[in-house]
């Protein structure tokens, strides 16, 4: 008897609480919400838009992010850099498809993916594609297949419940801009903010060369046909990695190395040549000060100046 009154009572419990999250996924963005880092994708999308022609789409996480000079690229290849770079966790599978559409014929593609995206199911998002594709870019939502909706369903909950928050509506936005805020990103999408600020001592990372993502490649070689079918050309490069964290990922960031390899990708550089000191890190292993953004952006500039002007000493 105590059972079926239970389960009588979970059951109408549970319809009050599915139109509550249903009608909080329906709300717009909060106040809140809206100023973090995630909506720098806005003003990404319009400069992938806009930007005239030569053009330099770089694709990736906050590596990109916390890791790019643009201005440096601008000044010394004359090509108009865009930093698509935001957060790992959107996953490189969303990250590749949504520049797709905006592909011009003569650009640059470059993915510098984190090494994480290549091991288990990273690449399908996490928490932060939900939001985008639901605070900020709905029109994608038809475009995510069975794994993204797999990842991306378990923080449905807490999604929908932060939006019947009343600290989501009444806040005041400090003066001082964070790091990671929307308001961080300078006109290409670098977060800049950060460059006067000094260095932290940053925990390193270990990645497990198992469970390696083989669907991935075949979807960056999918990738790959598609962006070469727009008369645009595509290339790999490496993330900008704390060297610490890159000396307990070597076996997996070799094995991805070779699987790239295999699959005929032209890569700009190598691994070990965009592991940067330890003393070069800002908050994580991916995100470098500014004497580390400009040593990896300097890097990048020569592999790219090999490839696009290979006669040129």
């Amino acid at each position: 008897m105590v059972r079926y009154f239970l389960l009588k009572t979970s059951a109408f419990l549970s319809i009050p609480l599915a139109l509550m999250l249903l009608v909080g996924a329906t709300f717009p963005p909060t106040p809140r919400s809206s100023t973090s880092l995630l909506f720098a994708k806005i003003d990404k999308d319009k400069r992938l838009k806009e930007a005239p022609s030569p053009r330099l789409i770089m694709v990736g996480g906050s590596n990109l992010s916390f890791g790019i000079n643009s201005q440096m690229i601008k000044d010394t290849l004359n090509l108009n850099p865009i930093n698509t770079g935001i957060h790992a966790s959107i996953g490189l599978k969303y990250m590749m498809d949504d520049v797709l559409d905006d592909i011009k014929p003569g650009d640059i593609v470059v993915i510098a993916p984190e090494y994480q995206q290549f091991y288990g199911e990273a690449a399908y998002g996490r928490n932060e594609l939900l939001r985008i594709v639901m605070d900020i870019d709905r029109d994608s939502l038809n475009h995510l297949n069975r794994k993204q909706w797999l990842r991306i369903l378990p923080y449905f909950p807490r999604f929908s419940l932060s939006k019947l928050k009343p600290s989501e509506y009444f806040f005041q936005q400090s003066k001082n801009i964070g790091v990671y805020e929307r308001r961080a990103f300078n006109k290409y999408g670098d977060v800049d903010i950060h460059w006067s600020h000094p260095g932290k001592k940053v925990k390193s990372y270990g990645l497990s060369h198992k469970n390696f993502n083989e669907k991935l490649i075949k979807e960056m070689v999918n990738f790959r046909e598609q962006v070469e079918q727009k008369e645009a050309d595509l290339y790999v490069t490496f993330p900008g990695y704390q060297e610490a964290s890159f000396e307990n990922s070597e076996e997996a960031i070799a094995n991805l190395k070779a699987k790239l390899v295999e699959n005929n990708f032209i890569l700009l550089g190598s691994p070990e040549r965009y592991k940067i000191p330890n003393n070069m890190m800002y908050d994580t292993p991916y995100h470098l000060n500014k004497e580390g953004v400009d040593l990896r952006t300097r890097r990048l500039i020569e592999d790219l100046g090999q490839v696009l002007h290979p006669n040129q000493e």
